[in-house]
C-alpha cells in the first residue's frame, strides 16, 4: 500500500504554493495527496501531513488544529514566514518540519525526500539553536553538580516510562495509548518531571535523562 500525504490548507491562502508546487512535488515520491482545510477530515494511514501556517496567530491556530487530530501522522509546516520562534517551537514540540514561503522547488523536494527518510527537515541556524540550549543545560547541570552534594532526584517508575517513550519520538496521544492512560495524565506526568529536574522543555528533559538515568529510560 502507498504512502499518502495530506495538506492542511489555510481557508484564505498567502500563495497557491501548496497545490501548485508542494502536491505535485509529493506526488512524484509516490505519495497519494489528498487536501482540506479542516484537521477532521484527515484521514487514517496519512503518513505526512503538512500543515499551511502563514498567518500572524500561526502558533495558537496550531495548538487548536492539533487538539483535534485523530490519527497518528508526521507534521509537518509550510508557507512559514521568517519567524524563528516559530520555527523553534516546532521543534521542541516533535514537528518533523519546515517549509518558508521563499523555498524554491528544489529546496521542496530535498526537504521531502529526507521527510521520508524519517530525518527531520530545519534550517542549520535552527537546529543550532536547540543544540546549544541543550548543551547550555548540561553546561548548567554540571556546574550545580560542582557546588556540592545535592539531593538525588526521584522520578517516578511512570515519568521513567513516558520519558523512554518519548526519547523513540513518541508524541503525547501516543505515549497515553502504550500505557493506557490518558493524555491530559502524560502532561501531567510531565510537568512533574519538568518540575523535579528544573528542566524547561522535551530536550532539556531527554538530555537529563541521558546524562543522569541512561540505563532507565532504554
Amino acid at each position: 500500500m502507498s504512502s499518502s500525504a495530506f495538506l492542511l490548507l489555510d481557508q484564505e491562502p498567502i500563495n497557491t504554493i501548496g497545490i501548485n508546487v508542494l502536491e505535485p512535488l509529493l506526488k512524484t515520491q509516490g505519495l497519494d495527496v489528498t487536501t482540506g482545510t479542516n484537521i477532521l477530515d484527515v484521514p487514517e494511514g496519512t503518513r505526512l501531513l503538512f500543515i499551511e501556517t502563514s498567518s500572524n496567530d500561526a502558533w495558537s491556530k496550531l495548538k487548536e488544529q492539533l487538539v483535534n487530530l485523530r490519527t497518528k501522522c508526521d507534521i509537518v509546516l509550510f508557507n512559514l514566514d521568517e519567524n524563528p520562534e516559530l520555527a523553534n517551537r516546532a521543534l521542541l514540540s516533535g514537528i518533523r518540519g519546515v517549509f518558508y514561503t521563499t523555498d524554491n522547488a528544489d529546496v521542496l523536494m530535498k526537504g521531502i525526500r529526507l521527510l521520508l527518510e524519517d530525518q527531520l527537515w530545519y534550517r542549520r541556524d535552527i537546529m543550532c539553536n536547540a543544540l546549544n540550549r541543550m548543551l547550555q543545560f548540561n553546561k548548567d547541570a554540571l556546574h550545580k553538580l560542582t557546588e556540592g552534594d545535592i539531593e538525588p532526584i526521584k522520578l517516578t517508575k511512570r515519568e521513567k516510562a513516558i520519558i523512554s517513550l518519548m526519547s523513540k519520538g513518541s508524541k503525547n496521544k501516543e505515549i497515553a495509548e502504550d500505557l493506557s492512560i490518558s493524555p491530559h495524565t502524560v502532561k501531567t506526568h510531565l510537568y512533574s518531571a519538568f518540575r523535579k529536574t528544573k528542566c524547561r522543555n522535551r530536550i532539556e528533559l531527554l538530555s537529563w535523562a541521558q546524562q543522569n538515568i541512561p540505563d532507565e529510560i532504554r
